[in-house]
């Protein structure tokens, strides 16, 4: 009989697509997927590391699912991912459940681990690489996980920038790109297949080919996408400030496609703190990227990243932070309470923050960006907005929800349409009637 296989992924969208890898050579082998957790013979549990917050997701989810091995028909639990990659010896000695555990690489692999484990079934499986490597990147079939009109790509794998609030080098390795070949190929057949929208993703989507050669750049990279002939959206994530280039800019200012976003990760403002943190750049810097970003591109909606409470962070460090803040800069941020990690450079000046004032940082941070974005987002009342119509609002039945290129699936806002009709999973154009400070309201207009 074929063994009926849950998977479930915690963490990042950059998780996603490795089980989407893990979906594609599972289904190869025969295996049948189920989307219920109670009737699998095998859970997978696709997990993320990367603070001390996930880690306990994770470990709680594990328990969770290992009660299906009574409860249910599960025969077998097994692991993959980040926190199998850093706690292998902990896991194995605390949760006796477990069957086996793939690391952060060789996700395609996981039909193998599954039959070791059902062939060797006295003790654990294991597939860890100590330093992982991803040639399984380069052409690999996927199994698109997400609504059929936005996917999620990856260019490269792993990071070299060494941060010192960061594990990822430690948890997936050093940077390592796709080919432009294979990336234009799998964008080609995912256009084919109607995706609309196009999430490019890694850890440093600046760095993208510097491993490669002196020919094989981001810029490269855009010019090559730029070249495929259709209807939809590209949208770049990740893209570090320290080298993404005037070039790239260049190429997504003169093809509409591009949208008119960039996640680009700054972190902090202040120059000592910034110097901590191991980012290779300084304030002036940061000031200037973002008068670069603007001048090419003037409508560009700058979605960023900070961290407060890094152990060498000030309160006159943080008031300079939130005063950048305040300037307007941004149409999106994201802010996370810095976490003392066990193994992250920075962990040599311990955790003198207390948790109560990273928080209340956080909360201030927020606070000053949230009328910001209602600010900006009164600029578009009035204007006709091209909107990806996801379909019907999870909010109501009686809406419609959808996204403008200035807002990112599952991170920004959305755009509710209360009149109209709009065709779900397409492009459709809305008149926008009201702003909120993350939300937008509109009506459809006839096609």
């Amino acid at each position: 009989m074929s063994k009926h296989i849950y998977l479930e992924t915690l963490g990042c969208e950059k998780n996603r697509v490795d089980s989407e890898i893990m979906l594609a050579a599972l289904k190869k082998q025969d295996y049948r997927l189920t989307d219920q957790a109670e009737s699998a013979h095998v859970i997978v549990l696709n997990t993320c590391a990367f603070l001390t917050a996930a880690t306990e997701e994770s470990i709680d989810r594990i328990l969770d699912l290992s009660d299906y091995k009574t409860t249910g028909q599960c025969e077998k639990l097994v692991v993959t991912g980040c926190l199998s990659q850093r706690y292998q010896d902990e896991l194995l000695s605390t949760i006796p459940e477990l069957d086996g555990l793939l690391g952060s690489s060789n996700f395609d692999q996981i039909p193998f681990l599954i039959s070791q484990i059902y062939d060797n079934p006295d003790h654990p499986q294991i597939l860890i690489n100590k330093k992982p490597h991803y040639t399984q990147y380069e052409k690999q079939e996927k199994i698109q996980s997400t609504p059929r009109h936005f996917a999620y790509l990856k260019i490269a794998e792993g990071c070299s920038n060494m941060c010192s609030f960061c594990n990822i080098p430690y948890l997936r390795g050093r940077f390592s790109s796709r080919s432009i070949s294979s990336i234009v190929e799998e964008l080609q057949t995912l256009i084919h297949q109607g995706v609309r929208e196009i999430n490019l993703l890694s850890q440093d989507t600046s760095s993208y080919g510097k491993d490669l050669s002196e020919e094989v750049d981001i810029a490269a990279l855009l010019s090559a996408i730029s070249k495929i002939d259709g209807n939809h959206w590209i949208r770049l994530f990740y893209a570090y400030p320290n080298t993404f280039s005037e070039q790239a800019l260049e190429i997504m200012a003169n093809d509409s496609r591009f949208c008119r976003y960039l996640d680009m990760p700054f972190q902090h403002i202040n120059d000592a703190v910034l110097e901590k943190m191991n980012r290779k750049i300084t304030k002036k810097e940061i000031y200037a990227k973002i008068a670069q970003i603007k001048k090419q591109i003037p409508d560009m909606a700058l979605r960023t990243t900070f961290i407060v409470g890094f152990p060498t962070e000030t309160e006159e460090n943080f008031e300079e932070l939130a005063a950048f803040v305040a300037e307007g800069h941004f149409d999106h941020i994201g802010v996370f309470t810095y976490s003392h990690e066990n193994n992250i450079p920075s962990k040599k000046w311990g955790d003198p923050v207390p948790n109560a004032l990273k928080q209340e940082r956080k909360a201030q941070l927020l606070e000053i960006q949230q009328n910001i974005s209602l600010q900006k987002n009164k600029t578009h009342i009035g204007k006709t907005l091209k909107v990806l119509v996801d379909g019907v609002s999870q909010e109501s039945d009686l809406l419609l929800q959808g996204r403008t290129e200035y807002q990112g699936a599952n991170i920004d806002g959305l755009v509710y349409i209360n009149e109209g009709h709009a065709l779900p999973m397409e492009f459709n154009l809305v008149e926008i009637t009201e702003a909120h400070p993350y939300d937008l309201v509109g009506r459809a207009l006839q096609q």
